[in-house]
């Protein structure tokens, strides 16, 4: 371990102590950083040191020593982080009390205080009593009580006696109690509201007089009461002054004087009311007893309440009656003489004004249907009372007495009216108007019209277009009053209401016709006559044309021929054209198709024929009945086809050549346009057959022929390819591709053929001059017949006239085959075989090479079998046999080996007799030969 870690352990050590020391008021310790420091440290170096030993130093010696060196020290200090737990802070995690203690208290732990003697409390702010405040008293500091009132000691246990001092600021009796006391009167005195005084209201107060009374107004006066036992509360300190209307004092008025107060005047009395006056005197202790009342009444005045019931109602149409009561009796004041009324007209503000001495009056020569407001007031010797309030009554209607104004019209359209006017003058109405009469006379036909409306306007419909009509209007209220003075209003034009008569129509030839009519009737014209207009129908396709005249007769050109066309015309104001005639029906003549037959296409194509296709001309452009087509066929030359139907089938084309078609539609009457030309190519087809002009071998090249041909008289395409089929007498064909156009091998249609078969022309050959291809892959000495075929997209042709030819010998490819070699005796052999499989030829003779372990013997065989003789008996003999054309020898076959037969041995020879230990023994060699006998 390294001095780092051994410090970071022990730091760690240290902050725990100190958590368990504290309590756990420190979380987390986190490393946060290292510091460096650096010193100078000394350390001792051994050093060799030679020094001069044994006799006279001759010697040389070496020893150790040691010197002091100095070297950089470096030591690396941790640097912590210290998170401090939840409820404490600083540097030294210590706790925190929010809000603070108080009072020399201290924060021990998270918002928990200790506080010093004398206090208590979360945050040390209650002082603390030992022995507890008694009777109500509080604890105010450490060891203090503040006591209630009548207590004290220091806690609040002794009682004070309030009556020792001032007799308590009692009136009269100060009796102690505990923790308190209490005032008492003498008899005959009553207990004040404030708990001390005993009361003694003041007595009545003397001379009291009411005079100056007028309208509204009374004058009291007074001398203030005897005080017995005069002191500062007995003395009076106000008055109070009631007038009544009884001797009861109810509704009172009452008012009150000040201390000095010797009179009062009172205003805003009731004229011409008895009243009753009534004075008290207030002290310390309250009110006194009042005078008996006083009567004195007010003077007469004028009324101060208008008339009641004020009311009015209509006579006829130009007088009215109105009625009313007198003010209520205590508003009068005083005897009421007359009553004054005033009328005003509202509609214009005249005014009038009379007096009547009777509760009811009537007023005449007012207006019609107005409005009136009128009040009443009532009337003393001293003057006129206030007017009732404003009351309205209206006169009844009559029969208005001039006619509306502002009269206008304007017209909406050819048949209607509309009228717009004011009422009558307002003075002139006479009343509410309920509807108004409308006169509306016809001039032309001097019919008269009535209408009615409530509202101020009208519109007049189902007029007659074009016609002048005189208006006049009368308005009603109860009566109709007089009409205004006639207005002359023409109606607007409009489209005419009927048809031109005698319409016909004429042919002209097969592409115009001629129309022809008669005017309208004057009232049916409902305007001027401007022009005509003419809607003729193409019945085939239902397509309308306009065409304008300004008179008839009328001539339309360009119309199609052989259709049907269907007209009609109507006449036509400045409004717009009135209905049409009965339509006319007329059929042109046919022509000749004046357009194409349409989607002219090939339907079907092969290399020898063409199947063309179109449709019918349009048919706004057949002009008639179709009798039949003409299509115009071009190669070489033209060729006109006639057909009924739509389409037609070529025979006999050539393939991949090039036509051109069009066709066209004809009539009874002639023949329309040709369809734009279109170009078509027929497809390819095989080739004719490929005529073959030699086939022949190549002299030293047994495996290959040459082959020359010529190319299709009808190669109906462009050529691709040429094929070269072979086949041997006996076996399937064989196929050689030669592809004029391919660069790449490819597989014959005719059959496989050996590996690099496959020949390409490194050229394409001008059709028609001789072609020429040397051929491989073919087997030596082989006949063959083969021919030609060509190629186009469309296929392969038929083949050509086949042509045969026989390849050249070559060696022959395999060894003779199934060998048999046998020994006849000890002297002879046979060898037997049949012919290779492959001879590549005519085998000319065989070869057999035949050996031992000495010779080598090499014979020509000209048959199948060969027997070799003069052999030794037991002989060991390999044979290999080979076949020869005139080209050259075959391969050998595998080597085979056969052993003579065995005969019996020759004598035996160098026989030696030797004598060895002293016996006898024999020594002899091999007979010579196995064959000497």
């Amino acid at each position: 371990m390294d001095r780092l870690s051994v410090s970071t352990s022990a730091t760690i050590v240290f902050l725990s102590l100190i958590g368990v020391l504290f309590g756990q008021r420190t979380c987390t310790t986190t490393q946060v950083s290292y510091q460096t420091t650096s010193s100078v440290g000394y350390y001792s170096e051994p050093y060799s040191q030679n020094y001069g030993c044994g006799f006279w130093d001759w010697s040389r010696c070496s020893r150790t020593r040691y010197r002091s060196r100095t070297r950089a020290v470096y030591r690396q200090t941790a640097v912590y982080r210290t998170v401090c737990c939840s409820g404490y802070t600083g540097s030294r995690c210590e706790a925190v009390c929010s809000p603070s203690c108080r009072n020399g208290g201290t924060c021990s732990s998270p918002n928990s205080c200790s506080c010093q003697s004398g206090w208590t409390g979360s945050i040390c702010t209650l002082p603390v009593c030992p022995s507890g405040c008694a009777n109500g008293g509080t604890c105010t500091r450490p060891r203090v009580c503040s006591c209630q009132s009548g207590w004290t000691g220091a806690t609040c246990s002794q009682h004070i006696n309030e009556c020792a001092v001032d007799n308590g600021g009692c009136h009269h009796t100060c009796h102690n109690t505990a923790g308190s006391f209490e005032c008492r009167c003498n008899s005959g005195y009553s207990l004040a509201s404030d708990g001390r005084t005993c009361n003694e209201p003041p007595a009545v107060p003397r001379n009291i007089v009411v005079s100056n009374v007028g309208k509204r107004t009374a004058t009291v006066s007074w001398v203030p009461p005897p005080n017995t036992f005069p002191n500062q509360l007995t003395a009076v300190s106000a008055y109070r002054i009631c007038a009544s209307q009884n001797q009861f004092q109810e509704g009172n008025r009452v008012v009150t004087a000040g201390q000095q107060s010797r009179m009062y005047e009172f205003t805003n009395l009731e004229e011409y009311t008895a009243y009753f006056f009534h004075v008290a005197a207030f002290n310390s202790f309250g009110e006194g007893a009042s005078n008996d009342p006083i009567e004195a009444t007010t003077l007469e005045a004028a009324p101060s309440a208008a008339p009641l019931a004020v009311q009015a109602f209509p006579n006829s149409s130009y007088n009215i009656t109105i009625l009313w009561s007198p003010p209520p009796e205590i508003d009068r004041n005083g005897v009421i003489i007359y009553y004054e009324i005033q009328l005003t007209e509202t509609e214009n503000g005249t005014e009038f004004q009379w007096t009547s001495p009777e509760l009811t009056t009537t007023r005449g020569s007012l207006h019609p249907h107005f409005h009136y407001e009128f009040r009443v007031a009532a009337h003393t010797s001293i003057g006129t009372g206030p007017f009732s309030a404003v009351e309205t009554v209206q006169t009844l209607p009559a029969a208005p007495t001039a006619a509306p104004t502002q009269l206008r019209v304007s017209n909406f359209d050819s048949s209607t009216i509309a009228l717009v006017w004011e009422p009558p003058p307002f003075t002139d109405r006479n009343g509410d108007i309920v509807r108004y009469h409308i006169r509306v006379t016809e001039q032309e036909t001097q019919t008269i019209f009535e209408y009615s409306s409530t509202s101020q306007h009208y519109t007049l419909t189902s007029l007659h277009p074009y016609y002048n009509y005189v208006i006049s209007i009368a308005a009603e209220t109860v009566g109709v009053g007089p009409f205004t003075t006639g207005l002359l209003q023409p109606t607007m034009e409009s489209v005419p209401s009927s048809a031109p008569g005698n319409f016909s129509m004429a042919v002209v030839n097969s592409t115009s016709i001629l129309l022809s009519w008669s005017e309208l009737p004057l009232p049916e014209r409902n305007g001027v006559v401007q022009g005509y207009t003419i809607c003729l129908t193409n019945v085939r396709n239902g397509r309308d044309t306009d065409y304008s005249a300004v008179s008839g007769p009328y001539s339309i050109v360009n119309l199609h021929p052989d259709f049907t066309y269907r007209a009609e015309v109507a006449a036509v104001t400045v409004v717009g054209a009135g209905p049409f005639s009965s339509q006319i029906e007329v059929r042109l003549p046919e022509a000749a198709p004046s357009g194409p037959p349409t989607h002219f296409s090939v339907d079907e194509l092969s290399p020898r024929s063409i199947t063309l296709k179109w449709g019918y001309p349009l048919e706004e452009d057949r002009n008639g009945v179709i009798s039949g087509f003409r299509v115009r066929f071009i190669s070489n030359n033209f060729t006109d086809l006639e057909v009924e139907n739509a389409t037609i089938t070529i025979e006999e084309v050539k393939p991949f050549t090039l036509y051109y078609a069009e066709v066209a539609a004809f009539t009874m009457v002639g023949i329309g346009p040709y369809t734009v030309r279109i170009r078509v190519l027929t497809p390819e087809d095989v080739p004719s057959p490929v005529s073959t002009t030699m086939l022949e071998a190549i002299q030293g090249s047994p495996t290959q022929l040459t082959v020359q041909w010529r190319p299709p008289e009808e190669p109906n395409g462009e050529l691709l390819a040429y094929s070269v089929c072979c086949r041997e007498s006996t076996q399937q064909p064989l196929c050689d591709c030669d592809s004029a156009i391919s660069v790449s091998s490819t597989s014959c249609p005719c059959g496989d053929l050996e590996q690099d078969t496959s020949y390409h022309l490194q050229a394409m050959f001008p059709v028609g001059l001789p072609h020429v291809k040397v051929i491989g892959g073919f087997s030596p000495y082989t006949n063959y017949t083969c021919f030609m075929t060509a190629n186009t997209s469309a296929g392969e042709s038929s083949p050509g006239i086949p042509h045969s030819s026989t390849t050249d010998e070559s060696t022959p490819a395999d060894e003779p085959q199934d060998i048999m070699v046998n020994s006849l005796n000890s002297t002879a052999i046979l060898i037997q075989w049949s012919p290779p499989h492959i001879p590549n030829g005519i085998i000319l003779f065989y070869t057999i090479y035949i050996n031992d372990s000495i010779t080598f013997n090499i014979i020509a065989a000209y048959q199948n079998s060969f027997m070799f003789g003069w052999l030794s008996p037991y002989q060991l003999l390999n044979v290999r046999l080979s076949a020869s054309t005139k080209v050259g020898e075959g391969p050998l076959t595998e080597s085979q080996s056969v052993t003579t037969d065995e005969s019996v041995p020759g004598a035996v020879d160098n026989l030696e007799v030797l004598v060895l230990n002293d016996r006898p023994s024999t020594s002899l060699g091999p007979p010579l030969s196995p064959m000497e006998y």
